[in-house]
């Protein structure tokens, strides 16, 4: 009958009865899974094989080689694991079958980002312009990003993408290469969603925007000009003005021929409230009116008026002039206020109207042609105090101020001052307050913005998707995406900070930047100067591990001023090439025993094409009476020529005597997953061919030989009583993975046969032990407080099949555990 040999000889125990295969997930239908499930016929017969068991309907299986087939793509995060029987029947109809678990292996799937791809938006809103979905089938914290020309406009918060401030369709922000204003009122982004993304378009629409009047002064007087204006962004045309009196501010009279935009108060009007009424056409159509009331009642002419004065806010009154310091920290809000109001007093307890007057810091005039720029500082015309009118930084090269004309005119500036100086970060304003006799005071303002540490920033192209190639020659090669531009030239991961450099003695240095690496997978990773690379030893593959997250940190700064920026990046790993390797059942082989070869291949889907042996030539050694076997993987011991052993193509071989003393070769040509092309793997003998446990060349009698099964001897010295058949090993808590546990389980074997070494047992599966020397190690790390026993049993086996076995117990020890805070 046919039957199934060891399918798993990397694996522990005896697995005859048993094999596993493991599929990526998202894996297209009728893609091969791992190596065939094949049997082995000693009559040398065609087999079928066939396929049932609780799973059966989600395969298929080669009916003439037993590889088994996707019939459909599996989801790791729906089900990651399938049961099958796969059974090799020989045309008598004697059959054997095998069970085989199908583990299906997790893939970083993109994430799914839904949502529109472009958005209509008034302008002005303050509603969120769109929301978004994102689903990750490994259930990763999705962390929300935008990016692309328009992103410092935007925000995002679990989806949710707004505009940082309302939009204005008239003065649009987007970066458009335009002059055209439905051009420049199209923003573009991308939302980005642990590495899915997805574009959007949002076009900012026009509204019909009321309009606003405004008169001059708050305080009317007889025979003073008083002066109306009209603000609608929509443009102006066909304007008419109407002025109207009321006692009350309830019931208004028009004054007749009070037509235009000023006016002078008459003496009919004192005691009177003033309304400026206007009607116009804005480019959505006519019959648009605003309307502007006086604050106070129009007063009497006054014949001797006091002009105010600004003496109480003198900052220095040993002085001669008067001067007021105001300051603000850099990057302060748009309309948030700039320390007190600059507020002036009046003798005659007149309402003051104030206004900043034009000096060259007071606008912001990227072209020197322009003849007005946007303003910088604005002034509350009631109170006096002076608001942010442009956020403003103090750092090295990118002080706004940068106008370089000296300010002329009265009053004269203090002492080294001097308004418009390049870099200084102090801008010197003049206010006017007026009274309504028109009788004023100018003084100077000068606003100082106070530097504050800032923390660093990733340059805006600093990628969030990279990817590498697994199992590279050399080191790994980490690429931007799937471009292929390498991360490392120049360095894709710089912060900046716009602090600087500072001299003095308050002196700084934020430009001295250093990366580390946190995250999930921190730990492989090491980052230099902003190169990140992998750790010498997880170097990555893609069986393993097909994708990594991690933090990547930038810091700035020193002591107390050191700052950070972080930028989560997802590194997927390229399915690579793999190198493929063949496994022989025996270390040590034998005359007439047979040695089955198994061909293996990371990358799955291995189907065998042709199976060679080959003989070298005689290995001239010592023998194995006390003097150590010649190694046929020895590199001053490989030869060059290889002959092929005729008729020998099939995966067992059993050695011949005129073998006796030759290294044997096995060589597989296979196709995998990956490629689809014809590969080679070999598997080469440890020692030479021996006959009856002997190495020796020289033929010898089959009678009289008695092969001596191998032996565990008593491992435990120390404690009282016959321990052959038991032992134990310690390993810490917590130890990594591949860690060894104590010595090596070693056996004993009188005619020095070299001894295979396998793992049963209930806990075998939570270790691993070495074929050749039975050391025990770690398959992942153990917790004591979770578990601090196992128990396993190591077999020492002969190239005759003679076997003994012990039990180990393994006991995990307690390790000083760090504590852990949890913040409810």
């Amino acid at each position: 009958a046919p039957r199934f040999v060891d399918q798993d000889l990397n694996s522990p125990g005896d697995q005859s009865d048993r094999t596993s295969r493991r599929v990526p997930e998202n894996t297209d239908a009728g893609v091969g899974i791992g190596t065939e499930v094949s049997a082995m016929d000693d009559d040398d017969e065609l087999l079928i094989y066939t396929l049932d068991g609780a799973d059966a309907a989600f395969f298929d299986i080669s009916r003439n080689t037993g590889q088994l087939l996707t019939k459909a793509s599996l989801n790791f995060e729906a089900r990651n694991s399938y049961s099958v029987v796969v059974t090799a029947t020989d045309p008598s109809g004697a059959w054997d079958s095998i069970a085989v678990t199908v583990n299906v292996t997790n893939v970083h799937d993109p994430v799914r980002i839904t949502g529109v791809s472009s958005a209509r938006y008034p302008e002005n809103g303050t509603d969120p312009v769109a929301s978004f979905t994102a689903f990750d089938e490994a259930g990763h914290t999705i962390r929300w990003s935008v990016s692309g020309r328009d992103d410092d406009l935007f925000t995002i918060d679990g989806g949710v993408l707004a505009f940082r401030e309302p939009p204005n369709y008239e003065a649009p922000q987007s970066g458009a290469d335009s002059t055209l204003l439905s051009s420049r009122n199209k923003y573009l982004v991308t939302v980005n969603a642990a590495g899915g993304t997805r574009s959007v378009t949002v076009t900012v629409t026009d509204v019909d925007e009321a309009g606003s009047a405004s008169i001059d002064r708050p305080q009317p007087q007889v025979d003073r000009l008083l002066l109306a204006r009209l603000l609608d962004e929509d443009g102006i045309e066909d304007v008419r003005w109407q002025w109207a009196r009321s006692e009350t501010g309830r019931t208004w009279t028009d004054i007749e021929g009070a037509t235009e935009s000023q006016r002078s108060a008459a003496p009919e009007d004192e005691g009177m409230y003033l309304r400026a009424t206007v009607t116009y056409t804005d480019k959505f159509g006519g019959g648009k009116t605003a309307s502007a009331v006086s604050a106070r009642r129009v007063e009497a002419k006054t014949l001797a008026d006091s002009a105010p004065s600004f003496a109480g806010q003198d900052d220095d009154e040993s002085t001669t002039y008067i001067d007021i310091a105001r300051s603000v920290p850099e990057n302060t809000a748009v309309g948030m206020p700039i320390g007190e109001p600059v507020s002036a007093l009046d003798p005659d307890e007149d309402i003051l109207f104030y206004e900043l007057l034009d000096t060259p810091d007071l606008r912001d005039t990227p072209n020197p042609q322009e003849e007005e720029g946007d303003p910088r500082f604005t002034i509350d015309s009631l109170t006096g105090q002076i608001r942010v009118g442009k956020v403003l930084g103090a750092d090295p090269g990118e002080r706004e101020d940068e106008d370089s004309t000296a300010l002329a005119g009265a009053p004269a500036l203090p002492q080294g001052e001097d308004a418009g100086v390049p870099d200084n970060s102090e801008y010197v304003l003049r206010v006017r307050a007026s009274d309504p006799s028109t009788a004023f005071v100018v003084v100077n303002v000068i606003v100082t913005i106070a530097e504050v540490n800032e923390p660093p920033a990733f340059d805006d192209d600093a990628p969030t998707l990279l990817s590498v190639v697994e199992n590279p020659e050399g080191l790994p090669v980490i690429t931007v995406g799937h471009s292929g531009a390498r991360i490392d030239d120049p360095p894709a991961y710089a912060v900046t900070d716009q602090d600087g450099v500072v001299t003095g003695p308050e002196g700084y240095d934020d430009t001295t930047y250093t990366y580390t690496v946190s995250g999930a997978d921190g730990d492989d990773f090491d980052i230099e100067n902003g190169i990140l690379t992998f750790k010498t030893g997880h170097e990555p593959d893609f069986e393993d591990q097909s994708s990594y997250s991690i933090t990547v940190v930038g810091h700035s700064g020193e002591g107390a001023r050191r700052l950070s920026a972080t930028l989560d990046v997802i590194i997927e790993v390229v399915d690579g090439e793999d190198k493929g390797a063949v496994v022989l059942s025996q270390r040590q082989p034998e005359v007439g025993i047979a040695i089955h070869a198994t061909a293996s291949d990371d990358d799955g889907g291995v189907t065998i094409r042709k199976w060679v042996w080959e003989l070298s030539e005689v290995v001239v050694g010592p023998n194995n009476r006390g003097v150590p076997l010649p190694q046929c993987q020895a590199p001053e011991l490989l030869v060059d020529s290889w002959t092929a052993i005729a008729g020998a193509t099939s995966a067992v071989y059993a050695p011949k005597p005129p073998d006796v003393g030759r290294c044997l070769r096995a060589t597989a040509t296979y196709i995998d997953n990956v490629g689809r092309l014809e590969e080679t793997a070999t598997g080469v003998s440890e020692v030479p061919v021996g006959r009856h446990g002997s190495f020796e060349t020289a033929p010898e009698s089959d009678g009289g030989f008695v092969n001596a099964a191998p032996v565990f001897p008593d491992q435990d010295y120390t404690i009282e009583g016959d321990q052959s058949d038991s032992t134990s090993r310690e390993v810490p808590e917590n130890s990594e993975k591949d860690r060894s546990i104590g010595p090596p389980v070693s056996a004993h074997d009188e005619d020095d046969d070299l001894l295979i070494y396998t793992l049963s047992g209930p806990d075998a599966e939570l270790f691993r032990i070495g074929r050749r020397d039975g050391q025990l190690k770690t398959e992942a790390p153990l917790n004591y407080e979770v578990r601090s026993t196992y128990s396993v049993v190591v077999t020492a086996t002969d190239p005759f099949g003679a076997m003994d076995s012990i039990q180990v117990t393994i006991n995990v020890t307690d390790e000083d555990d760090p504590a852990e805070i949890t913040v409810q």
